[in-house]
């Protein structure tokens, strides 16, 4: 018997035992191994191995701990090597998340600037020796030892032969429904998992950039859960600018708005809207606040009708 008929059969029976021992399972990562490989000279050399959350920093010294921010439930690794070169490698590391968020949103997170997108699950890139891909709950990475054409091309076939098997839509989570269209820099919503801003009285939620009368703006909106919650974690929020800028009132949108600039710091605006804090911050000062405003009330508008 094939490595790869062996990873197979046991690709299988742990599905079956993953399924036995699990009363809400989620994504049966070795089903979505590829079952052959797309040039002659390739074999299985290392895994499947799985990782959960008590064993991740085994494998992620030192990075396992914003994979578990992000909702982290599985990992299966492997890696297949060309010929008898052991430098010669691709590694497939697929990760069940445990929802659209925290696939989402670990892909984004690490979207590199020379990112070029490929047309795997519901978002890929490629990046040098480096390739993900995500959709639904699953994130999957990929990497090639080097450059060598043979190995990029094998990388690039064993994504998106995952990928075809990758349960979900291919569609971008319903949260980010509520961000303005015009002025949105493409693909540069985020999903933060916690202290959004880097408040730990934000409990995550989105931010995205604008281009902003020429400026580059960047938006935000966190689900606070209650009205009460929003307003108080509003006033923090206010408590906070007051400290290292002016801060002046903010009739509408929303209630208890305000406004701040400082020379250093930027200038920005934030409201409570219903269950949500919702703001707009430019690193330049000057940035008119009508400006700002308009991109506030539209976000407002569209987390009003939630």
């Amino acid at each position: 018997m094939t490595a790869l008929r062996r990873l197979g059969v046991a690709a299988a029976l742990a599905a079956a035992a993953l399924a036995c021992a699990r009363p809400q399972p989620g994504i049966e990562l070795e089903m979505l191994l590829p079952q052959t490989l797309p040039l002659d000279g390739w074999r299985l050399v290392e895994g499947p191995v799985r990782y959960g959350p008590d064993r991740l920093y085994d494998y992620l010294d030192g990075g396992a701990e914003r994979y578990l921010g992000y909702g982290f439930r599985e990992l299966v690794h492997v890696r297949f090597q060309l010929g008898e070169d052991p430098l010669a490698c691709v590694t497939l590391d697929l990760f069940d998340m445990g929802g659209a968020p925290g696939a989402f949103g670990l892909f984004r997170s690490a979207l590199p600037p020379d990112a070029v997108p490929e047309p795997w699950c519901t978002e890929g890139y490629s990046s040098g020796t480096v390739a993900a891909a995500w959709r639904g709950s699953l994130y999957l990475h990929g990497e090639a030892d080097d450059t060598r054409p043979e190995l990029l091309a094998t990388l690039s076939a064993l994504i998106g032969e995952v990928c075809g098997r990758a349960p979900g839509e291919a569609v971008l989570p319903a949260f980010l429904a509520p961000l303005p269209v015009e002025g949105l820099v493409a693909q540069s919503e985020r999903w933060v998992a916690a202290d959004l801003l880097g408040h730990a009285f934000l409990p995550g939620g989105v931010t995205a950039a604008y281009r902003l009368d020429g400026h580059e703006a960047r938006l935000f909106f966190s689900d606070l859960g209650s009205e009460a919650a929003a307003g108080q974690a509003l006033e923090t929020l206010r408590a906070h600018w007051a400290e290292r800028a002016t801060v002046a009132e903010l009739p509408s949108p929303g209630r208890g708005g305000f406004r701040y600039s400082g020379e250093k710091l930027g200038s920005g605006s934030a409201v409570a809207d219903g269950r949500f804090v919702a703001g707009v911050h430019c690193d330049l000062p000057g940035v008119p606040v009508d400006a700002q405003q308009r991109l506030l009330a539209d976000l407002a508008a569209r987390l009003a009708a939630r």
